[in-house]
């Protein structure tokens, strides 16, 4: 007797053709919108803080600006006995290089406290304080020094 060889296992597609299913397509498709869904995500907050801290080194130039005013005054100085508040006359002010399509507007004023904090000495408080254009949020910066009466 004649043994016939063995034959190969093999599958057979019943449709003939090979290829993806609509659910593997529809797999792919969800598990490739989850992760465009997380970039856009990332890339919005980071433009948030990009506008954040573009409109806080912005506030910082400007407290420093003013504070290097009041350092250039002389001890003695009429402005450092006062004991006031003085809103800058310039006010609302555009921070340094600003682009136009950015709204933000700063205010600066300072405040002096002749005597504080001890005899013979006047505090210096530079305050800066800008509308966030992303939400309603009001932001402030202070700088603070301290500067010789005579």
């Amino acid at each position: 007797m004649k043994q016939n060889a063995p034959r190969a296992l093999t599958r057979t597609d019943s449709r003939g053709a090979a290829g993806y299913t609509l659910i593997e397509v529809m797999i792919a498709m969800a598990i490739l919108g989850i992760g465009l869904m997380s970039i856009a995500v990332a890339q919005v907050s980071a433009m948030k803080i990009a506008s954040r801290s573009k409109n806080m080194q912005q506030a910082m130039f400007l407290a420093r600006e003013a504070m290097d005013d009041i350092d250039a005054r002389l001890p003695g100085d009429p402005f450092l006995v006062t004991g006031q508040t003085t809103d800058d006359p310039n006010n609302p002010l555009r921070g340094n290089g600003s682009d136009q399509e950015d709204g933000t507007q700063f205010t600066r004023s300072v405040t002096v406290t002749p005597n504080s904090p001890e005899t013979g000495v006047s505090r210096v408080v530079v305050t800066v304080t800008w509308l966030n254009s992303g939400t309603s949020a009001t932001n402030q910066i202070q700088l603070n020094a301290t500067k010789r009466l005579q």
